[in-house]
Formats: C-alpha cells, sequence, structure tokens
C-alpha cells in the first residue's frame, strides 16, 4: 500500500511538470528486497518509465558509476550529470564523495542519466 502511495505521489509530481522541471521527482519508496525496477507512468498522454537501481557501489567516476546489483556477478553502469542530484546519508553531496563499497541507490527517466543517487555508509 506504501509503495503504491509513494507511485502516485511520482506520478502526480510529474504530471505537475517535474520533467521539464530542475528538480526531478522524489525516489519511489518500493518494498521489500529489489535490485532493479522500472516504474512505467504516463504523464500528459506521453508513457514515461522511471528506472531504480540499487547495490554495492564498485567505482564512482565524475560522469559513471558502476554498481553490484545483488545477486549479479557483473556491475551495471549508471551514468550521470552535471545535473545529477547526490546524496550521502541524506547530505547533499558531490559525486567525487562517493565511494566503493557505499549502498546506492538510482534513479533515471526514460532510460536517460541518474537524475538522483542515494547513498549510504
Amino acid at each position: 500500500m506504501r509503495s503504491a502511495a509513494a507511485i502516485l505521489a511520482v506520478f502526480a509530481f510529474l504530471v505537475g511538470g517535474g520533467i521539464a522541471s530542475a528538480t526531478p521527482p522524489p525516489f519511489p519508496t518500493l518494498a521489500g528486497d529489489w535490485s532493479h525496477a522500472e516504474i512505467n507512468v504516463k504523464i500528459k498522454g506521453n508513457p514515461h518509465t522511471l528506472v531504480l537501481d540499487r547495490g554495492r557501489l564498485v567505482i564512482a567516476l565524475p560522469r559513471h558509476l558502476a554498481i553490484r546489483e545483488t545477486g549479479s556477478p557483473q556491475a551495471v553502469i549508471v551514468d550521470m550529470t552535471a545535473a545529477t542530484i547526490v546524496t550521502i546519508n541524506g547530505i547533499r553531496a558531490r559525486p567525487r564523495q562517493l565511494a566503493r563499497g557505499m549502498t546506492v541507490e538510482t534513479m533515471g527517466i526514460d532510460g536517460g542519466p541518474a537524475v538522483r543517487v542515494r547513498a549510504t555508509f
């Protein structure tokens, strides 16, 4: 039920112009043990997909992250831009502050680079 409410909140934000604005939507809350999720939404009649990845940070470069998702032997590469919002333990940070071994969650829209990266120790 909480997941459905979070998804609806993200959808409402996107419909209100979140994609076109400088601030991307917040992370949706997903229950359970997940490592990759895609959430399809319609915004003003156009389909969009939120792409979420979660795992251990293998390496962080200025514009790319390598994440090892739970149960996967290979790392997933996630692109970032200068506009990607990075937080570490809830505090705004720079990509260079990300460190190997952190647990990270990323969110992209429509297969694009991550708009948000959330990391914890």
